[in-house]
């Protein structure tokens, strides 16, 4: 009897620890994509108001132009709507990531791996959760830990290289 107990609880503890993983997996993926659309919003706001030099129509219709029918707005922050966002301010996202950083390069798939966990994990998907774990991806610590580093070093490298595009392209000092 005491075995049975004592299996329940551990399988309880267990299922809370998956459950709270979760949240901080959904958190992290949410709190990636709104700095993603943040950065963009900071930059189209620089890009409209250098470009449009004090002309108020012009700086509303640039910045309207930059924004509209942004991928970021309608799915998540993965390696294609991020690349295609920050297109619009004339770079080559990830290319310029990497040239930046030489472990840019791994992040696309990392990030691609991320989200295919969270939306596995938000819609319930146990196929799509096998077959991530089959790829040696399952949702403990570790992957949590590993992701968030990854997140922390693409956000910091982002902030950088957006800015020095911007510079280059608008031929201004850094905005930030």
């Amino acid at each position: 009897m005491a075995d049975a107990f004592e299996t329940s609880c551990v399988n309880a503890i267990r299922l809370e620890i998956e459950q709270a993983l979760a949240v901080v997996l959904q958190r992290m993926a949410t709190e990636f994509q709104g700095f993603c659309r943040a950065l963009h919003d900071e930059a189209s706001e620089f890009f409209a108001v250098t470009a449009a030099q004090g002309n108020p129509n012009l700086e509303n219709m640039l910045q309207k132009l930059v924004t509209r029918d942004r991928s970021l707005d309608r799915g998540n922050a993965q390696k294609n709507s991020i690349a295609q966002d920050y297109s619009r301010f004339g770079f080559i996202f990830w290319q310029a990531m990497q040239r930046a950083d030489g472990r840019a390069g791994a992040w696309p798939e990392e990030l691609s791996m991320m989200n295919e966990m969270r939306n596995a994990v938000a819609h319930d998907d146990t196929a799509k959760l096998q077959s991530l774990a089959s790829k040696g991806y399952v949702l403990d610590v570790q992957t949590i830990q590993v992701w968030h580093s990854m997140l922390d070093d693409i956000a910091t490298l982002m902030d950088d290289v957006v800015s020095l595009s911007l510079s280059a392209l608008l031929g201004v000092s850094r905005p930030w």
